[in-house]
């Protein structure tokens, strides 16, 4: 378990494209789990710790869109 680990964390350090490492990590299995639910399940907590999952986590948490404004606003019949 802790030479797949030290593969997987190596993994993820290599990859440089943060779309990819996205892609890779909010992918789903046959159940719609994604890589970071089973890692918290797992509690596999070198892989969550890892600084590039940790941007990836904030980015889910902060989120990429902006919600400012209201309802209204957004609408196109506005």
């Amino acid at each position: 378990m802790e030479k797949t680990m030290e593969m997987a964390i190596e993994f993820i350090s290599c990859i440089d494209d943060e779309n990819y490492l996205n892609s890779i990590m909010l992918e789903r299995d046959f159940e719609g789990r994604d890589v970071l639910k089973i890692a918290v399940d797992l509690e596999l907590l070198n892989l969550i710790q890892a600084p590039k999952v940790q941007a990836i986590i904030k980015g889910i948490y902060f989120s990429h869109y902006e919600q400012s404004g209201n309802f209204m606003r957004m609408s196109t019949c506005y």
